[in-house]
């Protein structure tokens, strides 16, 4: 548990944005204190390069002229004496067999001092050839300052990384502030403030897009609320008017001696409510899994021209009855499942002989256009008017409310829609008061249509 807390990934902004700016500080200054200190060692070291080199040019001056022997005149004893008191100068003459020849008094305390620059020169023609004069200086005291120089570096680096740290904080709370803000609008939306938006205030371009995407997320909520709202309206309005009908009956039946013809209109009436409620929970159902994306596919590679042969035989007798004609055309191949296939053309071939007038006609027709199969239920009725087209997908929409509810559950088309949309499909449809009635499905087609296809777990809707 600790360490989940303490993971950089459950930081809050401020503490990230702090780390960043407070690293991305620590990294500048390191960097340029670091080049500033490299520069500093280099300066020094050409300085000790360039005494040293200048302090063996003098004594190899001087050892010529011992060499030549030539009286040492007064700028050799000032050299001699100078030495004697600096002491960061000493040198060695060396000869080409590695051994030393003469040295200063304080040769052999520098050859092994830790902070000694050697620098070597060829005299040849002091001690012979491969002879070399070599040079050592005493650079302990530049070494005191570069230490005493790095350590007051450490400390007013670290101070300024603590000090840009602290001001990354208090820039990072002011900044997002903004955040907070819009937190705290978002807090204060509930199920009763859906209408609520919040992309209206003076927020910073990189909230807008925020905001606004919260606002279109409140505005689908809102939707989906009020279309919760109304279903469940429905629902109970629905489930009520069966229901009121079995209790009455029975209320009726029950209140005196009945003959046995009145018990059996009686039980007509509890199995017609009871399957409309049957039908009803069924439709539910179906709906609910769909929505939930539980409903499954069994695809097969099904003959429209045989779908069609078979629904026209089964409503044959109610169209008769009617006086509707029924036609069927189209001999299209589609990868479906075929009793949802069937079930969706069986709602709407059903919703179109009961809407459809004596002397009418019912087409089932279907046609291949590019990549998708197109099934259209076309009727000749009355027709529907144009304000009532959006909704006739929704769940327990009539668009004649005058009609019985008994007649149907109010929930086909939403079933149809929902069986397409499983396939990948639209639905739609078209109208004029007067003309007619048009259903369109739209299937897609898969680039390769198998009779084989994997079907997919899941119930089946009968």
């Amino acid at each position: 548990m600790a360490n989940k807390l303490g993971s950089p990934r459950r930081w809050s902004l401020t503490a990230r944005m702090s780390v960043f700016f407070g690293t991305a500080i620590a990294v500048v200054l390191i960097g340029v204190s670091a080049m500033m200190y490299s520069e500093l060692v280099h300066q020094l070291h050409e300085k000790e390069e360039a005494e040293l080199r200048a302090d063996l040019q003098i004594q190899q001056e001087v050892l010529d002229d011992v060499v030549q022997k030539k009286l040492p005149n007064h700028w050799q004893h000032e050299w001699v004496e100078y030495q004697d008191t600096y002491r960061r100068f000493a040198w060695q003459l060396i000869g080409a067999d590695g051994r030393v020849r003469d040295a200063s008094s304080n040769a052999s305390v520098y050859g092994q001092a830790r902070h000694v620059l050697t620098v070597s020169v060829p005299v040849g023609h002091l001690a012979g050839n491969g002879a070399q004069l070599r040079g050592m200086l005493d650079v302990s005291q530049d070494q005191r300052v570069l230490r005493a120089y790095g350590k007051k570096l450490i400390g007013v680096v670290a101070l300024a990384i603590l000090f840009s740290a602290g001001m990354g904080w208090i820039l990072a709370r002011r900044g997002l502030a903004p955040v907070r803000a819009i937190s705290a609008e978002i807090g204060r939306v509930n199920a009763e403030q859906l209408h609520a938006r919040i992309a209206n205030n003076a927020w910073p371009a990189e909230l807008r897009q925020l905001a606004t995407a919260f606002d279109d997320m409140l505005a689908r909520l809102e939707r989906s609320f009020e279309q919760l709202s109304r279903f469940s309206s429905d629902l109970a309005h629905e489930f009520r008017s069966p229901i009121n009908n079995l209790v009455a009956a029975a209320s009726v039946t029950l209140a005196r001696a009945r003959d046995s013809a009145e018990y059996q209109k009686t039980l007509e009436v509890v199995v017609e409510e009871g399957e409309r409620l049957s039908r009803m929970v069924s439709s539910m159902l179906f709906l609910a899994r769909a929505d939930n994306a539980e409903q499954g596919l069994r695809l097969e590679k099904v003959s429209l021209a045989v779908e069609f042969r078979k629904l026209a035989e089964f409503y044959e007798i109610a169209a008769e009855e009617n006086g509707v004609k029924l036609e069927a055309s189209g001999a299209c191949e589609l990868p479906a499942d075929p009793l949802l296939l069937r079930r969706a053309l069986s709602n709407l071939l059903a919703n179109a002989l009961r809407y459809t007038g004596r002397g009418g006609t019912v087409r089932l027709l279907a046609a291949r256009q590019g990549d998708a199969v197109v099934i259209s239920v076309t009727d000749d009725g009355a027709g529907i008017e144009p304000e009532h087209l959006p909704f006739l997908f929704d769940r327990f929409y009539r668009a004649d409310a005058s009609r019985s509810s008994a007649e149907t559950t109010g929930l086909g088309l939403a079933v149809v829609r929902s069986i397409v949309e499983l396939h990948g499909g639209t639905a739609s449809v078209t109208s004029r008061r007067g003309q007619g009635t048009c259903f369109t499905l739209v299937f897609p087609i898969a680039a390769a249509v198998r009779a084989d296809l994997p079907a997919r777990a899941g119930e089946r809707p009968y």
